[in-house]
């Protein structure tokens, strides 16, 4: 048996607050109010040609997800076999986050973050690495940026 606790089913309201208000904390040290819109439990802020989304969500009884997205390309895109292949093999390459597809067909780039000990350093990071990515191959996706990978 694994010395690690199994994880727990479970919604922690009061670590989902408390996430909320360290991550309303970086948000405003990494940005001027200007720049972020805050809907609900949602902030969104633009980069370049993409509109980037910070959001937590509960995981577990003992911990909250801090998840960090950008959908990439324009709502009408059509994700063919070759973009899904493209995607799959920049996600080999790629340090931090992911690339992928969502249920609707959108092609999505995200970076998730456990919340109970959420530090500037890695938020910082996650904000960039999406940020920085999704602008670099979402506009538009399964053009030659795509496609020089």
């Amino acid at each position: 048996m694994p010395k690690f606790n199994i994880l727990k089913d479970g919604v922690n309201e009061a670590l989902i607050n408390s996430t909320q208000e360290t991550v309303s904390k970086y948000m405003s040290e990494l940005f001027h109010d200007y720049e972020i819109v805050k809907i609900d439990d949602f902030y969104t802020f633009t980069f370049g040609s993409v509109t980037v989304t910070v959001q937590v969500l509960p995981w577990h009884s003992e911990d909250v997800l801090v998840k960090v997205y950008a959908y990439l390309g324009d709502e009408d895109v059509e994700v063919n076999q070759d973009t899904k292949d493209q995607l799959l093999r920049l996600n080999a390459s790629i340090t931090f986050g992911g690339f992928g597809v969502t249920f609707e067909g959108q092609p999505i780039f995200s970076y998730s973050l456990a919340g109970k000990n959420l530090d500037m350093n890695e938020f910082q990071a996650a904000v960039q690495m999406v940020a920085m990515t999704a602008d670099e191959y979402g506009d538009p996706v399964g053009s030659t940026q795509l496609e020089a990978s």
